[in-house]
């Protein structure tokens, strides 16, 4: 087994390489059901005085992306067992609005497909947009944000195909308020986030002073499309300078990529579009926080959940079969209920190299930052990693070994070998 020491010295190498330097990186390794490992470097902050840059710590929080979709599921997972929430009922039943993909205009949309992602629903230009407009505006023919219907797959029915896509999540938002009666943010605190000792959320704005001032900025090397390995750290998202905003900010649908709108809650119609508060990619967590989310899978956390409904997240809904979906260029061969599974299919969903089961967890890829939870219940054993942005283009930093990055396969490698 490698030591402490060494992992540390592997990690430490990562974030300060000279032409692909990454800002931060925070990392937590569970073993045997038990956190062995939690480890911070790097800067939350970067300023153009280095003297003024701040730290990251263990319980610095990251924008953790897509890795918000597994912890969404678990919210619906407790409505599913509340009777509120049925998983093969039609979404349109909780919308309050019919929604069908019209190419298949007789085919319902089912709750289940939005954590499988084979519900036949796509991104389009965007899928986040700030309330007062609902979610009639990207499926109705009329609505601001139709864009001709890129909001559907024109070609697969529901159920029959995977295509990853955040707006699933965006629904199943929405859906949690309409049938809880709550707002998303206060919803997914109360049932899910505080339960688990997680103290973040996704709404800033509903954070202290304090949350605030150990929130992490994430970083790209790169303007305008152009990255310079050599330049300077710009900020992309969370740059709040410790100060708590008045309201959830989203991107701004009137100005240009990356400019931000303030959504006033005080008018917000509960239900018509959570969108806003990004149940897709919006949570704001460390990885020691993360890990309690594995722990839950493993028994070892209060049961917020029946370990037959978190069983059934873990159980295959779509795998791969060479042509029944879009895999990601290889990194996502099978989805379980708001979970990913991992199949170690070597060249492809294998940072792990080869193991004997499946692991399961999520990733997240957003606005620099790269994320992973990735689990093995049966050996209670876990692993998170959350890299708080990049300094040089991915596509020029693939893996050796599979289809992520090679800063993802390097952070997995040195975590794994203190697991043996």
């Amino acid at each position: 087994p490698m030591s402490v020491a060494d992992t540390n010295q592997q990690l430490r190498s990562l974030v300060d390489h000279p032409l692909h330097a990454i800002p931060s990186l925070q990392v937590a390794v569970v073993r045997a059901g038990e956190i062995v490992y939690a480890q911070s470097f790097g800067y939350r902050y970067i300023d153009p005085d280095p003297s003024q840059n701040l730290p990251v710590n263990n319980q610095t929080r990251f924008r953790v992306a897509s890795i918000s979709k597994l912890v969404v599921a678990l919210g619906a997972m407790k409505l599913v067992e509340q009777g509120k929430l049925d998983l093969e009922a039609d979404v349109g039943e909780y919308l309050g609005f019919g929604l069908r993909n019209p190419a298949f205009p007789q085919v319902p949309i089912p709750v289940r497909s939005l954590l499988s992602h084979t519900s036949s629903l796509c991104d389009g230009s965007r899928y986040s947009i700030p309330s007062p407009y609902t979610l009639r505006d990207f499926f109705d023919p009329e609505g601001r944000f139709f864009e001709e219907g890129a909001h559907f797959d024109p070609h697969h029915t529901p159920g029959s195909y995977a295509r990853y896509s955040n707006l699933n999540t965006g629904v199943l938002g929405t859906l949690i308020e309409g049938v809880s009666g709550q707002r998303f943010d206060l919803f997914m605190e109360q049932e899910v986030l505080h339960p688990l000792g997680m103290g973040g959320g996704f709404n800033v704005s509903r954070f202290t002073p304090e949350q605030m001032g150990n929130l992490a900025v994430l970083y790209r090397k790169r303007t305008d499309e152009v990255w310079n390995p050599r330049g300077p750290w710009v900020a992309q998202v969370d740059d709040y300078h410790g100060a708590v905003p008045p309201w959830p900010l989203t991107p701004d649908p009137d100005a240009p990529e990356g400019q931000f709108i303030g959504v006033d809650l005080s008018s917000y119609q509960l239900g018509s579009n959570a969108t806003f508060f990004s149940p897709q990619g919006g949570l704001r967590a460390s990885a020691l926080e993360l890990a309690q989310v594995a722990l839950l899978f493993m028994g070892k956390t209060p049961p917020i959940l029946q370990a037959s409904t978190l069983q059934g997240m873990l159980e295959p809904q779509w795998i791969w079969n060479g042509h029944n979906g879009d895999t990601l260029e290889g990194q996502a061969l099978s989805f379980g209920l708001g979970v990913w599974r991992f199949t170690h299919t070597p060249g492809l969903d294998s940072p792990l190299g080869h193991q004997p089961r499946p692991w399961y967890g999520h990733l997240g890829d957003a606005y620099g930052l790269l994320s992973g939870l990735l689990f093995d219940p049966e050996a209670g054993n876990a692993l998170v990693y959350i890299i708080g942005g990049q300094g040089a283009d991915p596509a020029q930093h693939k893996g050796l070994y599979s289809a992520y990055t090679h800063w993802e396969e390097q952070v997995l490698s040195a975590l794994k070998g203190l697991l043996s």
